[in-house]
């Protein structure tokens, strides 16, 4: 009996020992194949998952709970962190090194962990959070002044956000509004965001819609800094305890930048916002915005009819206002009169004429909009449809011989529907008054001077395969052949080492046919109205997004940031 028994674990040693030589050799034969291949293989062999780290967040924050030293000698990164618990990332899980520091970890560090096996590239991704550590320099609390020749000079020193971070580190608290100010217009910010802490101030700008940490400055900068924030933007200097905007505008190279700026209180003092409203971007063309041929058909079809609403919808910074301007543009010719109503004008466009909103003395988007009906336009911009008096006047508008464009917040293009229904609009008043809803988000587009190619492994592949072939094939796009490689963000000089440079819109478009005109009578659901759209030939954005990163023009990676999970099924 012992011997039957010493003869089956011998057997079963033997198998073990044969599956783990085919694995081994399993593994030899991909040395030619992509990094993600042998990782996934490596994954495979020791029972572990598999990550491609460009699908998913790495936070700076959870990498940096080990040195640099340590996690590039052992060949790990930490991912995850909850409570005690680590999920770390490895490229070998039998490497030595990688064995010691995990001990260390548990034993002297008393954490438990996780492992997932990634690429050598995903590690090296990972580690670039060593390199976005924040730059602190003491000031003295002097005054600052706001010069325009300081603000034109210094552009030309400050090429990217590293050669910022060098020269915070060089300058006095005279400049530091100059620097702060011309610093974001160089780096080409949407916003900077100043904020109070304990012990010291935070720097941030958004570049292409993500905040990037620039420096800490000291705490008793903020005088400095709040005190010129409010002198040139007009507010009360001796109001600290209640929020205030305003606006100033830079003289920069013959170039009139103009700044809107906020001030709110907070627990550590007042918190600055301030937009900067560059207008780069509202002389788009249709074309630069990223419509796929199969959209751009149908925006062309839209703006074409002399009738109707086209509604943009989006949460707010997803880049609503920049088509509805480039749609202005479009429409824009001498025989043709334009009206827009907004809250406030950010942008001036020739030869249209343009009302800004000024709820305090009465002018609604409602009240305005009940005048310009009586001023003969061709079409109509509102700003933003809010209320049941807005959403009735401009369905009406439509309804009696206007081309009317406006926006609404909803979270896809289906949702207007219902967003209109809640509005108190009348179910048998969409149909005919609305032409097409647009539902749009924002994404970075990969730097062409150093997005890199990469094969993901093959697991990725299938699954991308997979989303790809539930596109409706009506939808008359051209769908990639064969998927072998994919881009990665990687970081150069020209793109501030962030791997992106410029951003680009997702889009998903649905028109009015009688299929949808049916279900909007029952006062259907959003999940309804989408089934019928995609039985149309509608692309989501989410699939408008993997199809523009398969291209590469941005990354799987930031498709998940925008739009969420892309492997997940949905019902």
């Amino acid at each position: 009996m012992q011997h039957l028994i010493h003869t089956n674990n011998d057997d079963i040693d033997e198998k073990k020992e044969l599956k783990e030589k085919v694995q081994d050799e399993t593994i030899q034969k991909l040395y030619h194949k992509s990094e993600e291949e042998k990782a996934s293989a490596i994954a495979n062999k020791h029972h572990l998952p598999y990550v491609d780290l460009s699908l998913i967040p790495v936070v700076a924050e959870t990498v940096k709970l080990i040195s640099k030293e340590i996690a590039q000698n052992a060949g790990l990164a930490v991912i995850y962190k909850v409570g005690k618990k680590l999920q770390i990332a490895v490229k070998d899980p039998e490497n030595y090194e990688t064995k010691k520091a995990l001990e260390k970890i548990k034993v002297e560090d008393g954490m438990n962990y996780s492992l997932m096996v990634v690429s050598e590239d995903s590690l090296k991704k990972a580690w670039l959070s060593y390199e976005t550590s924040t730059v602190t320099k003491k000031f003295e609390d002097q005054g600052v002044t706001l010069k325009k020749e300081d603000l034109t000079e210094f552009e030309k020193g400050v090429h990217n956000i590293i050669d910022l971070k060098k020269r915070i580190a060089e300058i006095n608290t005279t400049e530091i509004f100059n620097i702060i100010m011309a610093g974001a217009i160089k780096t080409k910010s949407s916003d900077v965001h100043i904020e109070p802490n304990l012990d010291y101030i935070r720097l941030r700008y958004r570049v292409d819609g993500v905040l990037q940490d620039i420096v800490n400055l000291p705490i008793k900068a903020s005088r400095t800094i709040i005190s010129r924030v409010k002198m040139l933007s007009k507010m009360k200097l001796n109001v600290s305890d209640m929020p205030q905007d305003g606006h100033f505008s830079i003289n920069l190279e013959n170039k009139i930048i103009n700044i809107r700026a906020s001030i709110l209180p907070s627990s550590f003092g007042e918190s600055i916002v301030m937009r900067i409203l560059s207008e780069d971007s509202t002389g788009l063309k249709l074309d630069e915005l990223g419509f796929n041929q199969y959209y751009m058909e149908k925006i062309e079809e839209q703006l074409l009819k002399p009738t109707g609403m086209l509604l943009v919808t989006g949460p707010t910074g997803s880049g609503k206002t920049t088509t509805l301007y480039s749609f202005l543009h479009r429409l824009n010719q001498p025989n043709i009169k334009i009206i827009t109503l907004e809250n406030p004008v950010e942008y001036r466009l020739e030869g249209i004429s343009q009302t800004e909103i000024h709820p305090d003395t009465g002018l609604t988007f409602a009240e305005g909009l009940k005048a310009v009906v009586r001023q003969d336009p061709d079409v109509v911009m509102v700003g933003e449809i809010r209320d049941p008096e807005t959403a009735e006047i401009s369905i009406q508008a439509a309804l009696t011989g206007h081309s009317v464009l406006s926006t609404l917040h909803t979270n896809n293009a289906a949702g207007a529907i219902p967003r209109l229904l809640h509005l108190k609009v009348s179910p048998t008043l969409i149909s005919p008054s609305i032409n097409a809803v647009i539902a749009q988000r924002l994404v970075r587009t990969l730097c062409e001077h150093c997005k890199e190619e990469y094969a993901p492994a093959q697991e990725t592949i299938d699954k991308l395969k997979e989303v790809i072939s539930k596109i409706p094939r009506n939808s008359a796009m051209v769908f990639p052949k064969d998927i072998k490689t994919i881009y990665r963000s990687s970081g150069c000089s020209k793109c501030n080492f962030i791997g992106y440079s410029g951003r680009i819109g997702l889009y998903e478009i649905f028109t009015l046919t009688q299929n949808i005109e049916k279900i909007i009578l029952q006062s259907t659901s959003a999940s309804e109205i989408m089934a019928k759209a995609r039985e149309d030939g509608m692309i989501t954005m989410q699939e408008d997004g993997i199809l523009k990163a398969i291209e590469g023009i941005t990354s799987l990676e930031e498709i998940r940031r925008v739009t969420g999970e892309i492997f997940v099924n949905k019902a």
